[in-house]
């Protein structure tokens, strides 16, 4: 029917109208879409190759696994009266019945196997039983008693068993049944990165990929009631068309059209227009977060979200559309009921949609003074404000709040998921301030000395020297800490409410939150694998504790088990929180970390003093350091920026000779000042065959070659030529000789060893500093000299903290190289540094010094060091992203403000005849827009309330259902102030703006097309 097309294909500027506000419903939608599976995408890159292959479970009764490949028996045992556990390691299939003599006593069974054993079949790869018992104890034999019995075993080393607690004992699984197991771990291949059952070996990619499958969970609740916007729109616009056409409509029923028909035309319509909108709002909700993205980065914010489609966005977005589709079809067709239902010649209710005329034209006299009067009892008395609208209907109050409440429900949704899961790990919002490493990408990649919170508790201020924790417990993420409750409780409001605190390197507490959640209680023992890397423990849950916010979801467990099962070294943590922050006595937050100087120099050069700041305050700060070097001083100004480190450079000249104090503030360094013509010979190797040749270049301290100067060894002499070189042979006698150099009263002196068979090999000097700060990288350099007639190459090593640098090296006959090593920071101690280069191996120790002024000045900023709370931790992950989320803010006003105006625009249309009678009898637009936008008020007040009223019983439905559960973590029904009170006068705002849009138009057309003509 030609009918059908037009009324399906014949759009209005309402309808385009519509259109584009389900456009920006779609984009809203959308963008929030690739917004949150963009920060999960990205915190789940961050723990991508912290994956697992197994899964370990706990079982309370290991007689049902005994025999089992893959059962690992535990019990609980006294060594020299020291409660220890035990951990048994099947060898060589069934540990039932095997008998082996190997480290026990005769008599005695065991399955004691060899680090050799073959991998278990679905046991622990790289876990094999000892010879005997491995773990921390001493001496030659142990002797184990347990419930059942004591049993005498040989004491073994530690191999391959670093996944168990370093606190636990290893043996074989024959010894711990014989003893008295108590309960056992049984461990499986997993079948998908997130096991159903037991905790992954491995738990961080684990932990993301199901707090991403919980938080889209979470969306798809509130896509649902996004959907009510578009059926609200799409019902409004539909129901002004199906007015405007009504008598159309009706004709076509009284000839033969039959409901159903007239129902589906209408229904096409809504879905074509619903279509159209979705598609628009597709390419919008993609294209404008990546363009204010390039906008961004263009104006210097870096913006490091990924916001394209993937696959794993596409089905949700498609899902997405597909539903508003199927949405604005169903809104299309409860619209059309007004014509389709009844008899086609029956009157719709409602005074204003019915308007008897005179033949010609104009309107009965009797009506129009009916209407006049019922409108001044309404508008008229004191009491017109508290009976509700005057104008428009109340009805109108229903789409209204329907559209405040979703908008509300999914401002307040989303900014909550963004805050879990970009605050995964990171401070909390108990206050307070917190120290990470200020390169550190997130606070997990971040390594801070925990001895930096003893040296804070010292000083007055609060500290808890905190490891983070990713974990997976039979399907379900959640977060845990390595913390000393003590101390933790001291920077929170943690308390217990059931059980105790810990006590032990076993025991945990849990969050009450996370009780629930998992479904544990104080006496529980719970099985836990690793964070990021490979390791498996069992906790006992001693008491449950109370706190706000996020750490009611927490897990705490002690520091040493923490380090177990993560990357991070003894001696650090991942963060220090801290509590109320000590005042900051000084102006500026710029503090020395250290200075360093070259070891000699010759008289009449400059000596290069580097001094390394670093500025821990918040705000960029300028500090001027007086440097001294002897009895001169220098001072160097320089600005840094907020958590920037600096190296600045005091220059001296050389004069003088002897030995020069260099200070600065409390580090003080020695320069030895020589003579320029001072003699240097080249590093000499340890050994060399007798009789072999050496080439041996004589240099000055300045680095001048020294012509016919004379060299001994043994009682054999040779002279240098022009180019200060010379040949020298050494003794044929094995022994260790001298190797003198002289010209005039200038001498240098080296030293080596002839043995017979020596390799040849290159002479090393291995600089290292002396000592260096706790929160210093420091840099260690190996020179490397080739003495020989024919070139070397060799294998060079530089291995210490946190750094092993391996590389293959040519160095030319007689000729030289350097290279440089940059090692970790690490807590106050002593450590050690190799260099190897072939066949020379050279070791240097240096001391970390404790630094209490860098920690207290840290506490003083009384900020977060690398991370100003979630807000810094997610410009540190994913650039600029409030950005990118203000522009979805955007959008959804746009989205509200479409929504409301098509809701008060159909409000309006159902009330023309009321609005044409006032303009027929001479009110003014002004006048009439003043009414309209009163109603606005009276309707948009309580829906506002109510919305807002909605939207938190919304929340609290989610949450006590468990489906507000994002990443462990059961996201808080709570409406703060700080949030809802803004977001509520906002969407009062664009209520009475869309009424106040609504109200200009049919304010100011003229009359007559108010009374039953097109709108």
């Amino acid at each position: 029917m030609n009918y059908a097309r037009a009324l399906v294909t014949r759009w209005s500027a309402r309808d385009q109208f519509a259109v584009l506000v389900v456009a920006v419903a779609t984009a809203f939608l959308v963008g929030a879409v690739l917004v949150l599976l963009g920060v999960a995408g990205q915190t789940t890159a961050i723990a991508g190759e912290h994956g697992a292959e197994t899964a370990v479970t706990l079982t309370n009764d290991p007689g049902a696994v005994t025999g089992e490949r893959a059962a690992f028996p535990l019990a609980t045992v006294t060594v020299d009266g020291e409660r220890r556990t035990v951990v048994g390691v099947p060898a060589g299939g069934t540990d039932a019945g095997s008998t082996s003599t190997s480290g026990t006593d005769a008599g005695s069974t065991s399955t004691g196997g060899t680090a050799d054993a073959p991998p278990l079949a679905g046991g622990i790869d790289g876990v094999s039983a000892p010879d005997g018992v491995a773990g921390p104890v001493s001496g030659e034999r142990v002797t184990l008693v347990g419930d059942r019995a004591a049993v005498d075993r040989r004491v073994d080393h530690r191999a391959g068993a670093d996944v168990f607690p370093d606190s636990w004992l290893v043996t074989d699984a024959a010894t711990v049944r014989e003893v008295g197991a108590d309960r056992a771990l049984r461990s499986r291949p997993a079948a998908s990165p997130v096991p159903g059952e037991g905790a992954p070996l491995t738990g961080a990619l684990a932990f993301f990929l199901a707090g991403t499958r919980q938080m889209l969970g979470v969306l798809a609740v509130v896509c649902l009631s996004a959907a009510v916007l578009v059926g609200v729109v799409v019902f409004s616009v539909t129901r002004m068309t199906v007015r405007d056409r009504r008598e159309a409509l009706v004709v076509l029923r009284a000839t033969g059209a039959t409901p159903r028909r007239i129902g589906l035309v209408v229904a096409a319509r809504a879905g074509l227009l619903t279509s159209a909108g979705v598609a628009l709002g597709y390419a919008v909700g993609v294209v404008v977060p990546n363009a204010v993205t390039a906008g961004a980065v263009t104006l210097g914010l870096p913006v490091g979200l990924p916001l394209g489609i993937t696959r794993r966005s596409a089905p949700l977005v498609a899902g997405v559309c597909a539903t508003f589709v199927v949405v604005g079809v169903a809104a299309g067709a409860l619209a059309a009921r007004s014509v389709t239902r009844g008899a086609p010649l029956d009157p719709p209710p409602g005074p204003a949609e019915w308007l008897p005329s005179l033949p010609g034209g104009p309107l009965a006299p009797d009506w129009l003074s009916e209407r006049l009067d019922a409108l001044s009892e309404r508008l008229d008395g004191p009491s017109r404000w508290l009976r509700g609208p005057s104008l428009l209907p109340a009805g109108a109050a229903v789409p209204t709040t329907a559209t405040l409440a979703v908008f509300v429900t999914f401002v307040l949704v989303v900014v909550a998921l963004v805050g879990v899961v970009g605050g995964v790990g990171a401070t909390g919002d108990q206050g307070g301030a917190t120290i990470v490493a200020p390169d550190a990408l997130h606070p997990v990649d971040s390594r801070v000395p925990a001895g930096y919170a003893d040296v804070l508790r010292r000083s007055g201020t609060p500290a808890s020297a905190e490891i983070l924790l990713f974990l997976v417990h039979d399907g379900r993420p959640f977060p845990a800490r390595g913390a000393s409750f003590e101390a933790y409780r001291s920077v929170s409001d943690a308390r217990i409410v059931s059980g105790r605190p810990p006590n032990g390197t076993d025991e945990a507490v849990v969050g009450a939150d996370l009780a629930g959640t998992l479904g544990v209680e104080p006496g529980e023992t719970l099985a836990l694998g690793g964070s990021t890397r490979r390791a498996v423990a069992t906790v006992e849950v001693v008491g449950a504790f109370e706190a706000s916010g996020a750490a009611d979801d927490h897990l705490l467990v002690a520091p040493s088990l923490a380090r177990h099962l993560s990357d991070v070294y003894p001696g650090y943590a991942n963060l220090i929180r801290l509590g109320e922050p000590a005042a900051n006595e000084s102006s500026d937050g710029v503090v020395v970390l250290g200075a360093t100087t070259p070891d000699r120099v010759a008289r009449g050069e400059t000596v290069e003093v580097g001094v390394h700041l670093r500025n821990v305050g918040a705000e960029r700060a300028t500090r001027t350091v007086r440097v001294r070097f002897g009895d001169r001083t220098r001072r160097v100004e320089a600005s840094l920026d907020p958590d920037e480190r600096r190296t600045v450079v005091a220059e001296f000249d050389a004069t003088g000779e002897g030995v020069r104090a260099v200070t600065v503030g409390s580090t003080t360094r020695r320069v030895r000042v020589l003579a320029p013509e001072t003699l240097a010979l080249p590093p000499l190797p340890d050994e060399a065959p007798p009789n072999a040749s050496l080439r041996l270049p004589v240099r000055t301290l300045a680095g001048e070659a020294v012509a016919n100067a004379t060299v001994t060894v043994g009682g054999r002499t040779a002279r240098t030529d022009e180019s200060g070189a010379v040949r020298l042979r050494l003794p044929a006698t094995p022994g260790t000789y001298a190797i003198r150099a002289s010209a005039g009263d200038r001498t240098a002196t080296g030293r080596i060893r002839t043995v017979a068979g020596a390799p040849r090999t290159p002479g090393v000097r291995f600089v290292v500093p002396d000592e260096t700060g706790a929160l210093t990288d420091p840099t260690v350099r190996l020179r490397l000299t080739n003495p020989w007639a024919t070139a070397l190459e060799r294998t060079a090593t530089i291995a210490g903290p946190g750094v092993e640098v391996t590389e293959s090296v040519r160095i030319p006959a007689g000729g030289e190289l350097t290279r440089t090593a940059t090692l970790d920071p690490r807590p106050p101690g002593t450590y050690t540094v190799r260099a190897t280069a072939g066949e020379a191996v050279v070791e240097r120790s240096y001391r970390v010094a404790g630094d209490d002024r860098l920690a207290s000045a840290l506490a003083s900023s009384g900020r977060v060091s690398g991370a100003t709370g979630t807000s810094g931790l997610l410009s540190r992950v994913f650039g600029n992203l409030w950005l990118v989320l203000a522009t979805l803010v955007g959008l959804g006003a746009v989205m509200t403000t479409g929504s409301t105006v098509a809701a008060f625009a159909d409000a309006v249309q159902a009330r023309r005849s009321d609005i044409g009678v006032h303009r027929a009898v001479g009110a003014s637009p002004r006048r009439v827009a003043r009414l309209v936008l009163g109603d606005a008020v009276r309707i948009g007040v309580p829906a506002t309330l109510a919305s807002v009223a909605l939207a938190g019983v919304a929340l609290w439905v989610l949450a006590r259902a468990g489906a507000f559960t994002v990443f462990g973590v059961r996201v808080a029904a709570a409406l703060p102030v700080a949030v809802v009170g803004p977001l509520a006068l906002g969407s009062l705002a664009l209520a009475l703006a869309s009424a106040g849009a609504v109200a200009w138009w049919y304010s100011s057309v003229d009359p007559s097309r108010l009374f039953g003509g097109g709108s």
